[in-house]
């Protein structure tokens, strides 16, 4: 009888721990938790890799899927492989995919049993994640520069198909590179940068990229850029005009070049005129020019203006127009010797308010004013503090004057007159 109870707490000890190994594995088949952290964390055109956030337990693996449709109906790629283990480090990529385009993916973790018929506990799969390839055949067409200010400038492009957003990066020509604005743009074809520094050209980048809707950016190995964008010139500075000569046809025009100017723009007016009697424009980024004209021979006073202008996409911009400049040519001068001195006289320059009147005993240096004056003559008595010397020779020059505002102009004074003195 003894040993039938020995038998029988045998056969109960068993089924115990057959019980117990049950409840041991519904315990373990739970414990398998679901994955989060899910992210995207690089792209190519025809790959994708995604990792999350590792699940805590023993012998995990993942199974990642990989679908174009959101609800994971038909076309689903896995990571399970042959031997149906998925992969146990909490990361994936999915290769041979097509460029530009969304998918969606989703992992799930589970653990051996160690039981051939069943052989594993799965957890509960994770949320759907959008993923996205780099739309590698994009490519952005018709980008150029369509509008600039003295501060800023437009660009714009066709959308790509393939591409949701874009990249923009723009410097200034020949700057460094670190210090390159970056912009990422959204459902626009088109840009204007601002607050730029006058006067100076810029170089644009712009980049194909297919952004997910967690904000992964896919971009495109592909860019295409513009160079050499000017902003559209400042008010020109440094405006002067002269004649070669008091009866020449030859006039040459000068400013003070802008660097962002593709070319210039001038226009000469009599003083009170309402229409230019030239106007003109200079090719390239130079600094002056020249005009041959019969078209001035007046003596009187001009006034000149340039601008600045930019060739870009959508036809030539300009910039601000200059102060105005004014200017006539310089007075023919007659010389004479007399009792008193050397006797000057000159033609009157319309527009003129006065006249000054300078001598040297050289022929290319060494003027000194002798006296200002409203007359269209003067008698020079000295060259300088020293009195005239007879048997030496003398060169004057003669300058029209013509106040504006607070500033006063001058005809050209490039060209002398001179005579030899003789009491």
């Amino acid at each position: 009888m003894e040993k039938v109870w020995k038998f029988l707490e045998i056969c109960t000890m068993v089924v115990v721990c057959i019980l117990s190994l049950g409840v041991g594995m519904k315990s373990e088949a739970v414990t398998v938790g679901r994955v989060d952290g899910l992210k995207q964390i690089s792209a190519g055109p025809n790959k994708v890799e995604i990792s999350w956030n590792a699940v805590i337990g023993n012998n995990i693996h993942y199974k990642a899927e990989l679908c174009e449709k959101k609800d994971f109906t038909g076309g689903i790629m896995d990571n399970l492989g042959a031997e149906n283990k998925g992969t146990d480090l909490p990361k994936e990529m999915f290769s041979g995919l097509t460029p530009g385009k969304k998918y969606y993916v989703r992992v799930t973790a589970f653990a051996d049993t160690g039981n051939p018929e069943n052989p594993y506990f799965w957890g509960i799969p994770s949320g759907v994640l959008e993923v996205v390839t780099a739309p590698e055949n994009a490519k952005v067409q018709n980008f150029r520069q369509t509008r600039a200010t003295e501060t800023s400038i437009t660009v714009s492009w066709k959308k790509c198909a393939a591409a949701n957003a874009y990249q923009l990066i723009y410097g200034k020509k020949g700057g460094d590179i670190n210090s390159r604005k970056t912009v990422l743009l959204e459902k626009v074809s088109s840009f204007t940068a601002k607050k730029l520094a006058k006067n100076t050209e810029y170089d644009f980048w712009l980049r194909p990229i297919k952004k997910s809707v967690s904000n992964f950016l896919a971009l495109s190995s592909y860019s295409t850029n513009i160079q050499s964008c000017p902003v559209l010139p400042s008010k020109i500075k440094g405006v002067a005009a002269s004649f070669w000569s008091p009866t020449s046809e030859h006039l040459d025009l000068e400013w003070k070049q802008s660097n962002s100017a593709d070319g210039y723009q001038y226009q000469i007016y009599a003083v009170d005129g309402k229409k230019p009697l030239l106007s003109g424009k200079k090719e390239g980024n130079g600094n002056s020019t020249y005009l041959l004209t019969s078209k001035l021979k007046s003596l009187r006073f001009l006034k000149l203006r340039v601008r600045g202008c930019v060739d870009i996409t959508e036809g030539i911009k300009y910039g601000a127009w200059s102060d105005w400049v004014f200017f006539s040519r310089q007075p023919d001068v007659e010389t004479r010797n007399t009792k008193n001195g050397i006797k000057l006289t000159w033609d009157k320059v319309n527009g003129a308010g006065s006249y000054s009147v300078y001598i040297s005993s050289k022929r290319n240096a060494g003027y000194k004013k002798v006296k200002t004056t409203s007359k269209t003559a003067a008698i020079v008595k000295k060259c300088g503090k020293s009195n005239l010397i007879p048997g030496k020779q003398y060169y004057f020059m003669v300058v029209a004057n013509k106040k504006v505002g607070k500033r006063t102009f001058q005809s050209t004074r490039n060209y002398c007159f001179w005579i030899t003195y003789r009491k």
